[in-house]
């Protein structure tokens, strides 16, 4: 049985880091690519938002005695496959796995377009996955 208290927390705090992205979202490209510090609370929230969901889906696994992921991408297939997420939102999370692991290791190679991007146009991705989660577990 998942531990409600826990995921409530761990949704608050991805919530958080959604709105402190939001607040960088009025930057025009070339702004925000001159501007270090909006580019600090863009990664750094980013990568604590994409941790949190693979938190919150690796604590969910382990309450609901569904296995052990191998890998964390893993950890979102295990979601879909017990009907917590679609197919289309499992495939987001797995590409939001692969930028939080460039955030995490390969800080040097981070594409700023791309992350504009992301800024501008998925940040929805996250919040689904956090609506997802409440809708399943019923929060």
């Amino acid at each position: 049985m998942v531990n409600v208290p826990v995921l409530l927390k761990k949704i608050s705090g991805m919530r958080h880091n959604l709105s402190r992205l939001r607040e960088q979202q009025s930057f025009t490209i070339e702004a925000f690519k001159d501007n270090l510090d909006a580019q600090d609370i863009v990664l750094h929230n980013l990568r604590l938002a994409i941790q949190g969901a693979i938190d919150i889906g690796t604590h969910i696994i382990s309450d609901e005695g569904w296995g052990i992921p191998g890998s964390l991408n893993e950890i979102f297939y295990i979601l879909q496959d017990k009907g917590v997420l679609t197919s289309e939102l499992t495939e987001k999370m797995v590409s939001a796995v692969g930028l939080r692991n460039i955030l995490v290791h390969e800080y040097e190679k981070v594409n700023l377009d791309i992350v504009y991007d992301i800024l501008q146009n998925h940040l929805a991705d996250l919040e689904d996955f956090i609506l997802s989660i409440i809708k399943f577990f019923k929060l």
